[in-house]
């Protein structure tokens, strides 16, 4: 879900000792006890948080006594991805994207990772981490390796769905080629920048996070953890790769339907040119017959009129014969 329940700014909440879950109250006083009660370098509070205001925030971070500059961050939503680390704790910030009809969402997780907590914040609509919480909840000995093990959790759930917006992209990239390259009149210009711009927007989400991903997979995490940073870096690499190939394969179909358009409007003109030709023959006969003269065959001759009449019909019936074997008709 996407609302805070019973009106809490918490949306979950719990202790996690050698992996397993231990619910905790949700006010201020609750998580200082829950944080004096982890004695195990591997038991962890987890926070979850959607939305809060300036006020909700500083109630949840007093205990955690978070840089206020980083605090600051998490409340404003619109932040680039980036990661920042701290005396005692490390600020993470990612977005997350969703895609449908054309149109790419970004919504945005702040994470605050510690040696015994977990805090993320939510902003905007599109990715519940309570199915992600569950999810890891689920698989064996999983959140045993501490408040890291979680943060991997949500990190590689958005980088699992920037794979499948990667593959809806291509899939309506395929669609355009098929219409630029249809031979039948299309209007794809109009798509196709309207993709490039949500390719643009995609791209803002995961180009930032590759840097610092790629920190946590080579030092700024425990030795255990660096093999599953690598492992989203690795999905980054790959999501970056089908961005730009997918920008570069619309650069192409826009550049070939400005062609095709070019090539339509060229034949457009060669048929407006053949029929203004087919016509500029009887029009000139008629012109010519038409100025009064004496000595007009048909005047005089009982067949001129039907010999003039046919052999316009057959100068017109050879110039289309003519127009369509060149391919101007």
């Amino acid at each position: 879900m996407d609302t805070r329940d019973n009106g809490t700014v918490i949306i979950d909440c719990a202790i996690y000792r050698n992996g397993k879950r231990e619910d905790t109250s949700h006010d201020a006083v609750s998580l200082e006890n829950a944080l004096t009660s982890l004695t195990d370098k591997n038991d962890f509070i987890w926070i979850g948080a959607f939305e809060p205001t300036a006020a909700e925030m500083a109630e949840i971070t007093a205990p955690l006594k978070l840089h206020p500059l980083a605090v600051e961050d998490a409340v404003n939503a619109h932040q680039r991805p980036k990661v920042e680390r701290y005396r005692d704790h490390l600020f993470m910030s990612v977005k997350t994207v969703t895609y449908a009809n054309d149109d790419i969402q970004t919504a945005e997780i702040n994470a605050f990772l510690g040696s015994n907590y977990l805090l993320t914040v939510r902003h905007g609509k599109g990715h519940d981490l309570r199915a992600v919480r569950q999810r890891v909840e689920t698989q064996d000995r999983e959140l045993e390796h501490g408040p890291t093990a979680a943060l991997y959790a949500v990190v590689d759930s958005v980088v699992d769905d920037y794979a499948h917006v990667a593959a809806e992209l291509e899939i309506d990239v395929q669609e355009v080629e098929s219409s630029v390259f249809s031979g039948s009149r299309t209007s794809d210009s109009s798509r196709i920048y309207r993709l490039k711009r949500e390719a643009l927007e995609f791209r803002r989400a995961v180009m930032p996070l590759r840097e610092p991903v790629s920190r946590f997979a080579v030092g700024e995490m425990p030795e255990a953890a660096r093999p599953y940073f690598r492992d989203i870096g690795d999905h980054l690499s790959r999501v970056a790769e089908s961005i730009d190939a997918t920008d570069h394969l619309l650069d192409n179909a826009l550049h070939a339907h400005m062609a095709q358009l070019s090539i339509q409007q060229n034949d457009d003109m060669r048929k407006l040119a053949a029929g203004a030709a087919l016509f500029a023959v009887p029009t000139a006969i008629a012109g010519i017959y038409g100025m009064n003269f004496e000595h007009m065959p048909e005047l005089s001759w009982t067949y001129g009129y039907p010999l003039v009449l046919g052999t316009t019909l057959l100068l017109c019936i050879y110039l289309a014969w003519r127009f369509k074997k060149s391919g101007w008709l």
